[in-house]
C-alpha cells in the first residue's frame, strides 16, 4: 500500500484486507440468493404454464 494510508501501519492494512474479504463474501452470497430466486421463479413459471402440462395442445411448435 502506498500513500498516506501506508504511514498508518500494518493494523490498518489488515483491517482493509478484512473489509475487502467481508465485502466479497457478501456479494457472493447475494449472487447466490438472486440466482436461486431466478431459478425458482423460472421453474414455477414453466411448471404453471398450461401448454407445458398439455403437450397435445401445442401442435408442432416444439417439433425438431
Amino acid at each position: 500500500m502506498t500513500g498516506r494510508l501506508s504511514d498508518l501501519g500494518q493494523g490498518w492494512t489488515e483491517l482493509a484486507d478484512q473489509i475487502a474479504d467481508w465485502s466479497v463474501d457478501l456479494l457472493r452470497r447475494a449472487r447466490d440468493e438472486l440466482a436461486g430466486g431466478i431459478d425458482r421463479d423460472a421453474m414455477r413459471d414453466v411448471e404453471g404454464a398450461r401448454d407445458w402440462r398439455d403437450l397435445q395442445r401445442t401442435g408442432d411448435r416444439y417439433a425438431d
